[in-house]
């Protein structure tokens, strides 16, 4: 018996006959060992209460606001000696109108959660808050300049949040052709490799936040992000 999974079901359905069965279950068997590789990504928590009373009192009323730009650079590794690689910032792309910009009261359940993300987060792992603690955020977009506005807050620590989508021109060199010098009775000496530089376009995305503290009500704080 034959269990199809996912939106392929027809496509997989029309190789089985009495020809082609051996060859069917060689291809399900590889369809579902390859989404079972690309879903292997672990999953962890912060393990300390969330107190939703306190993260929604923190949110509440207020006279302060923060207000900022948005913006990303462009990083790309530079290597040094003794395998030490640095990275270099590039040109500066500011966040594209209506960029989401989550606002987060900093309590001890989010400074558990971003402690866990900065110490263990990688391609093999993410780091995530429960669907409660995610909820009790605010949220703010940016204009055609990438400005953002957060007003009516209390005071207090808030932890300020983007991804900032844009697209770079890269580069890369190609050898194109060979120049070589000859002597005076036109035997080759040697030959130089030429390079021809290339550009291409391509999207990326940068995480970009900021802690910001509220000392005084009724303050405004100018930041960027």
């Amino acid at each position: 018996m034959l269990i199809l999974l996912g939106r392929d079901n027809q496509n997989i359905a029309n190789l089985v006959n009495k020809k082609n069965m051996k060859k069917c279950l060689i291809v399900i068997i590889s369809f579902l060992c390859a989404g079972e590789m690309f879903s292997q990504k672990d999953s962890y928590f912060p393990q300390v209460f969330f107190d939703k009373k306190q993260a929604e009192a923190q949110l509440g009323y207020g006279k302060s606001t923060i207000e900022g730009v948005a913006f990303t650079r462009e990083k790309r590794n530079v290597p040094l000696t003794m395998g030490i690689v640095k990275a270099k910032m590039g040109k500066k792309h500011v966040a594209r109108p209506n960029t989401v910009i989550m606002l987060f009261p900093v309590t001890e359940y989010f400074t558990e959660f971003y402690n866990l993300r900065r110490k263990i987060e990688s391609s093999k792992k993410q780091v995530l808050m429960s669907k409660e603690a995610f909820a009790v955020r605010r949220e703010a977009y940016t204009d055609d300049y990438g400005r953002f506005k957060f007003e009516n807050l209390k005071v207090g620590k808030y932890y300020i949040e983007t991804i900032v989508d844009f697209t770079a021109v890269g580069s890369y060199k190609k050898q194109t052709g060979t120049s070589t010098a000859y002597n005076v009775y036109g035997t080759p000496l040697y030959s130089t490799p030429i390079y021809e530089t290339f550009f291409y376009d391509y999207e990326d995305s940068h995480r970009e936040s900021k802690f910001v503290e509220i000392k005084k009500d009724g303050q405004v704080i100018e930041i960027k992000l």
